[in-house]
């Protein structure tokens, strides 16, 4: 059964498939990082908060707005550049150089990085390769979009 993006549902079966994977990231070696995550639907934002622990997502929840006091860093963009993305994901079992997080938020154009504090901005390059392999796991989720 295909989960939908964006949901809290999506989110937490890439938290099962990091549990699944833990080794993986493991090697990686630990993230610790609180982010939001931003995406336009229809003029409208869906918002997450996904708090990452040693080597798991804790939490992940919806909210109406991010605080950005509250979280290192904000990914945001529109829906069809993280369908883009997830579709990449889906059929190559990883973003390619075109569609990681990495390109994608070069210079604001595709996806925006937004923080209220340099520090919790380092974290995003800090624990970068993580957080791209966390939203690789798409390759392991059927997603379907709104």
């Amino acid at each position: 059964m295909a989960i939908s993006f964006p949901s809290t549902e999506y989110f937490e079966a890439l938290k099962a498939q990091m549990a699944a994977n833990e080794e993986k990231f493991r090697r990686l070696g630990f993230i610790d990082t609180t982010f939001g995550v931003t995406v336009g639907v229809n003029g409208k934002a869906r918002n997450f908060v996904l708090e990452f622990e040693v080597f798991d997502l804790k939490n992940v929840s919806e909210v109406p707005a991010i605080d950005l006091k509250k979280v290192d860093f904000q990914i945001e963009g529109d829906s069809r550049v993280w369908r883009e993305m997830i579709e990449n994901i889906r059929r190559n079992g990883e973003a390619d150089s075109s569609h990681d997080i990495n390109t994608l938020a070069h210079f604001g154009e595709r996806l925006k990085i937004v923080y209220d504090d340099p520090d919790g901005h380092d974290k995003l390059y800090r624990f970068m390769e993580s957080i791209q392999e966390f939203f690789d796991l798409s390759s392991k989720v059927e997603v379907s979009f709104n």
